[in-house]
């Protein structure tokens, strides 16, 4: 990396990663090759992640999981945000107040509605519903005056009538999709996008790292208070177990969101907001791999309609570059 741009800097800054670079910032290809990569690892890990949630799911309560995987994300993050800043951040009461309740949003809401409906549904539906958090971003950000260009209103249309067809699956008799797993699983989504909006701004302030960082840790106290007295820790849970909740945090919450960061500071924010549409394919596909979840075709027709909706309202354009988006992985 040029010496006049370090990774710390650009990562603790007062902009977002794409934002922060300079027109005549350059890489070498090896360069670009490496954030390319670490991009790709990045989308495999999200998609990953819904899948090891639901097998973590046979072994431990959704309390464990999240207690631990905030406490060993925020472990890290935190340090690295500090790092990163040189020292504490010296923010007025209203700036912490902000990040606190945009960290409950993305935290606290976000994981309580997104293990409750990934426990009543199958890991490939939740990961494609996962995938509509883009698509509802778009109209969310009306709120803050952003604009709507035709092909993110197709994108948006296209998205939201493959979700109909997914609620409507709901009603056949004997299917895996459930109406009480589709609304935890949408509450999840909404919870995590208007997150996403808030960060934006946010993260534009105070920078993307210490924004993450502290979000998460204070985003997360309300739940740390109410599920501590619900973590089991016992003998006949398998060891594996509390290692994949280990992986799940250090994976999906610390190296895919630098890897991204990386991602977006090198490549650029469009090039790399794209990838993040392949993550809900990789749950889907995994967790037939793995889970053995045989989903009916009706469901991956759906499924392809919401994704190709989600791709095409997402799509960069040439007339402008947006902030890369934050890891919507769960």
């Amino acid at each position: 990396m040029p010496p006049s741009l370090p990774q710390r800097q650009t990562l603790a800054s007062p902009r977002p990663p794409a934002a922060s670079l300079s027109p005549l910032t350059t890489y070498s290809p090896a360069q670009s090759r490496t954030a390319l990569l670490g991009v790709i690892v990045t989308v495999v890990l999200w998609g990953a992640n819904v899948v090891v949630l639901k097998a973590l799911l046979r072994f431990l309560n959704a309390e464990t999981i999240n207690v631990g995987r905030f406490l060993i994300a925020g472990g890290v993050m935190v340090p690295l945000a500090l790092r990163a800043m040189g020292g504490w951040p010296r923010w007025d009461a209203r700036t912490w107040l902000s990040v606190a309740g945009v960290g409950v949003l993305g935290n606290t809401l976000f994981q309580t509605f997104f293990l409750h409906g990934i426990a009543l549904s199958p890991a490939g539906v939740a990961g494609v519903v996962n995938g509509m958090v883009p698509v509802l971003v778009l109209p969310l950000g009306l709120l803050f005056g952003q604009r709507f260009t035709r092909r993110q209103v197709a994108g948006v249309a296209l998205a939201f009538c493959g979700l109909l067809g997914l609620l409507a699956l709901t009603r056949q008799p004997g299917t895996a999709v459930t109406l009480a797993g589709m609304a935890w699983l949408l509450l999840a989504a909404t919870a995590w996008a208007l997150y996403t909006v808030f960060n934006r701004t946010l993260s534009g302030r105070v920078g993307a790292l210490p924004f993450v960082a502290f979000s998460l840790a204070l985003g997360c106290l309300p739940y740390l208070a109410f599920a501590l007295g619900h973590v089991q820790i016992s003998a006949d849970v398998p060891a594996g177990a509390y290692l994949g909740v280990a992986l799940s945090a250090l994976g999906a919450n610390v190296v895919a969101y630098l890897a991204w960061a990386r991602g977006a500071q090198v490549l650029g924010a469009a090039r790399t907001s794209v990838w993040n549409t392949l993550a809900p394919v990789i749950a889907l596909i995994l967790s037939a791999l793995t889970l053995h979840e045989r989903l009916p075709l009706s469901v991956w027709l759906v499924a392809g309609v919401i994704l190709s909706g989600a791709a095409l309202a997402n799509w960069p354009t040439e007339s402008g570059r947006r902030a890369a988006a934050p890891p919507t992985a769960p």
